[in-house]
């Protein structure tokens, strides 16, 4: 009689032992989305693919689910299929579209804005599996911007005499400048950069302006591209803009 209720106790072990194994196991192995640098735009439809790996698998209906992580908390569903045994599976490519608004009422406050989800895997009601993944989102209303409006200088007819020192002015418009940004104006011809000039740090939308000097080295007519670009900041932006001085002998 002993033995008997040690074989009863030993076969309860083995059976709880092995129980949660009846229910299997299943994961996501294989995820692959439009990631960092490439940016998406509102409306555009992405495909994500998702593979998973399975063991020991009671016959059970697979649901995959694109879910929002943050905000608004909804989901879409990517479709499902039903599988035992132990193995692994790729999902059709499952499409999420970006929507115009996500974090209501703001929609997409930056330039490059991030857009967090998550992949699930469901079996009924419960989760299996989940794995977060993060799509750049761009929104072309809020692209940092800095252009040059006018540029002063001594314009044709006038002229300058070689080794001569000549001031110019150039104005810029900036916006969407992260805080922080500062620009940087050259003056370049064929020989290289000839004058510079850094701003403060900016932030927002507003304007500037450089004062650079320069002093040719030859007679004939200068040309000289006026050149912006970010020193500082996330973004490169810039502008260009070309102009001639008349240059005679001293």
């Amino acid at each position: 009689m002993k033995d008997k209720y040690l074989s009863a106790i030993i076969c309860s072990l083995f059976l709880i032992s092995i129980g949660p194994a009846l229910g299997g196991e299943v994961k996501i192995s294989n995820l692959q989305y439009p990631g960092s640098p490439e940016t998406l735009t509102v409306g555009e439809r992405v495909p994500i693919v998702v593979g998973i790996t399975y063991s020991n698998l009671e016959e059970s209906t697979l649901s995959l689910h694109l879910a929002y992580a943050d905000f608004p908390p909804r989901f879409q569903s990517g479709g499902e299929v039903t599988l035992s045994g132990s193995g692994t599976y790729l999902f059709p490519p499952a499409e999420i579209m970006v929507p115009a608004s996500y974090s209501i009422p703001s929609g997409w406050p930056e330039y490059i804005n991030e857009w967090h989800l998550k992949v699930e895997i469901w079996k009924g009601d419960k989760l299996r599996s989940s794995k977060a993944f993060t799509l750049l989102v761009e929104n072309p209303e809020n692209k940092p911007e800095a252009k040059i409006s006018s540029i002063e200088y001594v314009v044709p007819p006038d002229t300058i005499a070689v080794g001569e020192e000549s001031l110019v002015r150039v104005h810029a418009t900036y916006s969407n400048l992260a805080d922080g940004t500062k620009i940087e104006a050259t003056l370049r011809d064929q020989s290289g950069v000839i004058a510079s000039g850094v701003s403060r740090p900016l932030s927002g939308s507003g304007e500037v302006a450089f004062r650079m000097t320069i002093k040719p080295r030859k007679a004939g007519v200068w040309a000289i591209d006026a050149v912006l670009a970010t020193v500082s900041g996330s973004m490169l932006v810039g502008d260009k803009k070309r102009f001639q001085i008349n240059v005679v002998g001293a």
